[in-house]
């Protein structure tokens, strides 16, 4: 197990600063300074975790712990004994043992904080249990206005441990993983939140059953989230919403029924407590299993309202995604819940913006379509395009280096690499639109370099390019959009 205060950039892949080794050419300068931030930032977690001393083995505090029964079976729950571990010490070390520990309540962590699992440690919780298993101690609700906590929590590492839920389905939202039996924040559901958060290490953990997200983030600056792996969860791995600055999250993998990593900045309130930008984000190594459902990964800017009518644009800004497998859809555009043709108006909002956006080494077999409406299986000639890069933004600069994409054609005519523009598909006898048909936006400059088509360099990429539009597709009055893309650089070699 690698000590997240002892871990160097040497040994954690940081090589390279000023040197694109996937082309052989010079670091894109925004590149390189992305790199650099989280290279800083890496290190100032590191440093701080290194000053946390006090120490106790979760074995400790066998005297709080209490015999319960799961399934007729006698169990032992530990929740009280790793609360009373972590109010009392900054670092908390959880044995391995035959018997998983048991939880049956929220753990809350306090800042300076450091649970060290071994391997072999099953942390599980409790069957029946609707709230979250471990959350920061200062969490806060940005739904209904910006956060303006008066405490802030900082510097909290997990390393090492097996997390599971007693689960074996996706429960769905207010169901599991709720912050409280009230529900009092309605878009929390996940089985660990971090938020109002300064300093944050993830690493080396395993995560099982998980019925809701194992890992739901915002508001959050300095995070560390490495060698993650997913078991049959059901639902997103790693879903990361709103105000997140400086995110480093590198070797994820594993089985999720959802998003292996989501970058929601913008989202919707049954999935999110925190709105606001992304900025200076790498995630890398990228891993989702065949058997996992759903290969979409979202990254989505949006506008978004807050009570009082003032709003945030949710953008992206300084994003690299890198060496991704397993993936068919990259979802780049806004999207609001679905919504009733003329009888209801979509929730409010629009789309957010994005610039200085990378994505590299990056293989998709784009199969089919992510989502299977008719529209999208009979390439209606209107509604039918598709692509493995689904843009709904405004975005100023947008890199794709050493893409490999496998087209269907013969089969789904109009499959793309990059389609810019709205969606629209409509469902319950034509009752009910998916997607937001009004949406315009603009892709200022898309550069591309080493794309390979089918196994071949095309001479000419316009041809997996498209650009969206629609005249009032919905007969509303309200579906008329249109995407553009100004300027397109392409280099074959």
């Amino acid at each position: 197990m690698t000590d997240p205060a002892t871990e160097t950039n040497e040994e954690s892949g940081d090589k390279g600063m000023n040197d694109d080794t996937t082309s052989g050419r010079a670091m894109h300068p925004k590149k390189a300074e992305i790199y650099d931030a989280l290279a800083k930032m890496r290190q100032d977690n590191a440093a701080a975790q290194a000053r946390l001393t006090k120490r106790a083995s979760l074995a400790d505090y066998r005297a709080l712990v209490r015999p319960s029964q799961q399934d007729g079976q006698k169990i032992s729950v530990w929740s009280e004994a790793l609360q009373a571990a972590l109010d009392e010490n900054e670092i908390v070390f959880i044995p391995r043992a035959e018997e998983p520990y048991y939880i049956d309540r929220s753990i809350l962590i306090p800042s300076d904080r450091r649970i060290e699992a071994e391997d072999g440690a099953v942390i599980r919780l409790k069957k029946g249990i609707r709230t979250l298993m471990l959350r920061n101690r200062h969490v806060a609700d940005g739904t209904h206005a910006p956060i303006s906590a008066p405490v802030r929590d900082h510097n909290i590492c997990i390393t090492g441990g097996r997390w599971e839920e007693s689960m074996d389905v996706r429960a769905g939202y207010g169901k599991t993983g709720m912050i409280d039996e009230e529900r009092s924040f309605y878009g929390v559901s996940t089985a660990m939140l971090f938020n109002n958060l300064s300093g944050l290490t993830l690493q080396n953990m395993t995560f099982a059953h998980m019925a809701g997200f194992a890992v739901q983030c915002g508001d959050l600056q300095n995070a560390v989230m490495g060698n993650i792996a997913f078991d049959q969860c059901y639902a997103d791995g790693l879903h990361l919403n709103g105000n997140i600055d400086r995110a480093w999250i590198c070797d994820i993998h594993g089985q999720c029924g959802d998003d292996l990593v989501a970058l929601n900045a913008y989202d919707w309130q049954n999935s999110s407590v925190n709105f606001g930008p992304m900025r200076c984000i790498l995630c890398e190594n990228l891993e989702l299993s065949a058997s996992s459902p759903y290969k979409a990964m979202r990254i989505q800017p949006g506008i978004y309202y807050y009570d009082d009518g003032s709003w945030v644009d949710c953008a992206l800004d300084g994003i690299i995604v890198k060496n991704v497998r397993g993936i068919r859809t990259f979802k780049l555009y806004y999207q609001t819940p679905r919504y009733k043709l003329r009888t209801q108006k979509p929730e409010r909002g629009a789309p957010g913006s994005g610039d200085w956006l990378f994505f590299e080494d990056i293989s998709v077999d784009l199969a089919g379509p992510i989502d299977g409406f008719r529209e999208y299986r009979e390439s209606d000639p209107v509604r039918g395009a598709f692509a493995a890069f689904e843009i709904g933004a405004n975005i100023k600069h947008l890199f794709f280096e050493n893409i490999d994409l496998t087209l269907h054609r013969e089969k789904y005519p109009l499959s793309y690499l990059l389609c810019a523009g709205p969606k629209s598909c409509v469902v319950d006898e034509g009752t009910c639109e998916i997607f937001d048909p009004y949406v315009s936006c603009k892709l200022e400059e898309l550069h591309l370099g080493r794309i390979r088509i089918n196994g071949n360099t095309p001479d000419r990429i316009e041809p997996y390019l498209k650009a969206v539009a629609f005249d009032d597709v919905n007969r509303d009055g309200f579906s008329s959009g249109r995407g553009m893309i100004e300027r397109v650089e392409y280099e074959q070699g």
